[in-house]
């Protein structure tokens, strides 16, 4: 399954350098797995090259937000093995020392606005791939679009009236088991970025509640709008 988003040559091109690139590392991040119908990004023969957020302002139980995430689940190996170790006969490792533990992403940004910079930013996360971990079986969620750039992107006007390419690159940081410090290969992902318009959707003032699509997250790859309940 293949994103719907068309991709600006630029965001495509970027993803696909990445891809090419990538280092030849222990821990490897690979295809970004597809929500399908049930968000449950549970198929890793499904993948989708990018995403796409309405920034458009909606009204939920009295109050007014927006989305200005992207969460996105991608496959990810540890291509170390599980080796038993033992000392004078007693064990020292049972197999685990190179299962790898993240704790943290450092998200780099490119965007097509030239008015808004976007610093680097860095997440704290605790994720786990034991050794051996192929990526049909794992999986690992990160949060693409961060606090400031997400503040940033919203307080600029240009996505009113033009969609923006934000192209994230991020690397996962951490440890394996036997206290070797790790990080994966770097990943870029492009998310198209707008705002279908600034007036706050009032479903209910229609009898309609806010349409979130498959992951229940109104503007998630597909612009805001209403739904009969």
């Amino acid at each position: 399954m293949r994103s719907r988003i068309s991709l600006p040559a630029l965001a495509l091109l970027g993803l696909l350098l990445a891809s090419c690139t990538a280092d030849p590392l222990n821990v490897v991040v690979l295809s970004a797995r597809a929500p399908g119908d049930k968000c449950e990004f549970d198929d890793n023969t499904k993948y989708v090259e990018g995403g796409s957020v309405d920034f458009r302002p909606y009204i939920i139980n009295g109050v007014t937000t927006f989305t200005g995430f992207y969460g996105q689940i991608f496959a990810w190996e540890n291509n170390m093995q599980a080796v038993e170790t033992t000392v004078n006969g007693q064990p020292v490792d049972n197999g685990t020392g190179n299962d790898f533990v993240a704790d943290s992403v450092v998200y780099e940004y490119q965007y097509t606005d030239p008015s808004v910079t976007l610093a680097a930013e860095t997440e704290n996360i605790h994720a786990v791939i034991t050794a051996g971990g192929l990526a049909a079986n794992n999986t690992v969620g990160v949060s693409l679009i961060q606090p400031n750039a997400s503040t940033a992107i919203g307080n600029s006007a240009t996505i009113d009236t033009s969609a923006q390419t934000l192209l994230v690159t991020f690397q996962i940081f951490g440890k394996l088991v036997a206290g070797t410090s790790k990080h994966t290969n770097k990943v870029s992902f492009p998310v198209t970025v707008y705002r279908s318009s600034t007036t706050a959707l009032d479903c209910a003032s229609q009898a309609l509640v806010v349409n979130g699509g498959v992951c229940n997250i109104p503007g998630r790859d597909q612009a805001v709008s209403c739904k009969k309940p």
